[in-house]
């Protein structure tokens, strides 16, 4: 509607009017509001809710430690099967009845007066390269209790282990090899073993505690050097520490008012375990046109030193029963009989000879490698200075777990008869080490003395290698005959017909058709294990009186040995009893090597307990000394010690 001037204005007023009417109620309105919602509000009773939890799991207690039991490598003493049994279904062809050749079955059947073979594929090359590193470094330092003391580090333990690793070097032939590439590098690195083999052996002198057995064949178990019947058992050697699996109450520390103080700073344990089965190709029968080359070798070497020294205040300690160090080297090398499945005969008992071969070819190399390395480093060089305290105290420094593991099975095809233009290099080689450093001090300072139970371990590790080469069948080399030599020649050429005088030899009365495998050029087969374990775990312990507390009768219980170094390895070459026809010639060398080399002397420690404790510690005021007193280029003000870095002591043992 439309309004003149003066009426619109009106209304416009009573407009506005009204909106600022409306605004006021509403800031009343609102501040009721608010003072409502700053009133403290009145609480409720409290809700009671009650819930009951049933769980099938039982919390056990506290378990730091990581239980590790080896498997054994001696899995493989069952029969290996190289056959499989199947029974084809008769196929109808033309009104004939037929049996199919599936997968390896040779028996041809007719279809229209033509003869069908079922095609089948040759195995083919195979390398598998596997290196396996662990590298661990604990080197703690700890100051516990109100002694007011620091402990400085004593010698150089970098440069004792160093010491030891390059004496292993020499001691261990095969451990430090560059990994081949080409069917054609892995055959030298094979013809070359021998060689590596004599060098060592030349070196040799009366007293350097290896034992090296070399023959064309070796059959037996040895330990360190000796054969033997029967083997040792891992278990009944390893520390207790490491083997015992303990209950969560077996003894405990006494966390009571009692003061007891239980001081672990080694108990270490280091693992490799490899295992190879090779299965991957075999026949009763091979003829080779070149040489064969067979070589099996075994090299153990284990190097300690394992000097410790103590306060003279602590002598009484001991346990009387402490097991030394021990040190173990273990191998077998052996061939187990293998006849392959009976033949086919006929009705009237006589053995079926084969009227056709069915040949599947490889033109050139076979190369079958399998290279592993392992090696486990482990650096556990603890310092810790000491005093009891009014209660029960749990140190744990060591109690490191490292494990390389590798299984590897290849399971592949099996002939009648492999045929070979070239050479055969087959060689088997394990080289296993193990190096430990446990050289300990642990001394007092000042009147130390305690009048409860005190016990010291400062040994009882365990070096352990144990390998095994396992051949499955028997080989018998001879001259090869006419027969084989024209297979031979006419495969060169071309396939083609079978010739006659290879179907009629015995070796294949009772097979139906013969499956041949033609090789032109080298069959290179090489299985080869290098396991290292190197423990520096040189601890420095030293105990001193508490400012404050007495706590003369104090219980100790301080063990800084018990380490294990655990090399296991086993080689299975799978296989049946086999005849080898050979234009040229037979090379075989079976090497075993079992060193240990115990180190009297790594210069790491020239003095007595008593006279290296005290030079080593540093006596801190109880505002500490300030920076430029005390020892001489150092802080005191800093409690911890100053890492120094690790060297690569390892050197050639990595390469």
């Amino acid at each position: 509607m439309h309004m003149d001037q003066t009426t619109e204005a009106i209304a416009h007023f009573i407009g506005l009017f009204s909106q600022a009417i409306e605004d006021a109620r509403l800031r009343l309105d609102y501040a009721d509001f608010k003072a409502l919602q700053e009133t403290p509000l009145e609480p409720n009773e409290l809700l009671n809710v009650r819930i009951n939890i049933v769980s099938p799991y039982a919390l056990e207690g506290f378990s730091p430690r990581i239980e590790y039991a080896p498997p054994p490598i001696d899995r493989f003493d069952a029969h290996v099967i190289v056959h499989v049994r199947f029974d084809p279904i008769p196929l109808e062809l033309d009104g004939q009845s037929a049996v199919p050749a599936l997968m390896g079955g040779s028996t041809p059947f007719m279809a229209a007066d033509t003869e069908v073979f079922a095609e089948y594929q040759p195995l083919g090359s195979l390398a598998f390269y596997l290196k396996q590193q662990a590298y661990l470094e604990d080197n703690d330092y700890l100051s516990i209790g109100d002694h007011g003391l620091r402990l400085n580090p004593v010698g150089d333990a970098d440069s004792a282990l160093a010491n030891l690793i390059e004496a292993a070097s020499s001691l261990q032939p095969f451990a430090d090899l560059e990994a081949p590439g080409s069917a054609a590098e892995i055959g030298d690195f094979i013809m070359h073993a021998p060689d590596l083999a004599d060098a060592f052996i030349d070196t040799l002198g009366e007293g350097d505690g290896v034992f090296v057995l070399r023959g064309e064949t070796i059959e037996g178990k040895f330990v360190n050097g000796q054969q033997v019947e029967d083997l040792p058992v891992l278990d009944a050697h390893l520390p207790t520490k490491i083997a015992e699996v303990e209950s969560p109450d077996a003894d405990a520390t006494d966390f009571s008012t009692h003061s007891t103080m239980n001081v672990e700073a080694g108990a270490n344990l280091l693992v490799n375990e490899a295992i190879l089965v090779n299965d991957w190709y075999g026949a009763p029968v091979l003829a080779v046109a070149g040489d064969y080359v067979h070589i099996n070798v075994i090299s153990q070497l284990n190097v300690w030193s394992d000097n410790d020294t103590t306060g003279e205040a602590l002598n009484g300690w001991k346990s009387l029963t402490e097991t030394p160090t021990k040190a173990f080297n273990t191998a077998t090398i052996r061939t187990i009989d293998n006849p392959p499945p009976a033949g086919v005969q006929n009705a009237q008992g006589d053995p079926v000879f084969p009227a056709h071969w069915q040949v599947s070819r490889i033109d050139g190399d076979l190369m079958l490698t399998n290279w592993i390395k392992q090696v486990s480093f482990v650096e556990d060089n603890d310092i810790t200075i000491m005093s009891a305290s009014g209660g029960g105290t749990e140190i744990v420094l060591g109690d490191n777990t490292v494990i390389n593991a590798s299984s590897l099975a290849e399971l592949g095809n099996y002939y009648d008869l492999i045929i070979v233009g070239g050479n055969v290099y087959h060689a088997n080689i394990i080289s296993q080490t193990n190096i430990l450093l446990d050289d300990d001090i642990v001394g007092t300072v000042g009147d130390f003395q305690t009048e409860g139970t005190a016990t010291l371990s400062t040994s009882g590790n365990l070096l352990w290698n144990e390998a095994s080469i396992t051949q499955y069948g028997t080989v018998s080399f001879e001259e090869m005959p006419p027969s084989y030599l024209e297979a031979l020649n006419q495969l060169a050429e071309s396939t083609g017909a079978a010739p006659q005088s290879l179907l009629s030899e015995m070796d294949f009365a009772g097979v139906p058709t013969i499956r041949v495998l033609y090789i032109s050029g080298d069959v290179v087969d090489l299985q080869y294990v290098s396991q290292t374990n190197v423990l520096g775990d040189a601890d420095q312990v030293a105990l001193a009186k508490s400012q404050t507390a007495e706590n003369a009768d104090a219980s100790w219980d301080i063990s800084t040995g018990s380490n294990a170094l655990i090399n296991q390895a086993a080689i299975v070459d799978g296989g049946v009893n086999s005849t080898t026809y050979i234009a040229g010639s037979v090379y075989s060398d079976e090497l075993l090597i079992q060193a240990e080399l115990i180190s009297h002397d790594t210069g790491l420690y020239t003095k007595s307990a008593d006279t290296l404790i005290s030079e080593a510690v540093v006596f801190l005021s109880d505002d500490l000394v300030a920076p430029g007193e005390g020892d001489a280029g150092q802080n005191p003000s800093d409690a911890s010690i100053p890492d120094g870095g690790t060297a690569d002591v390892m050197q050639t043992m990595l390469g």
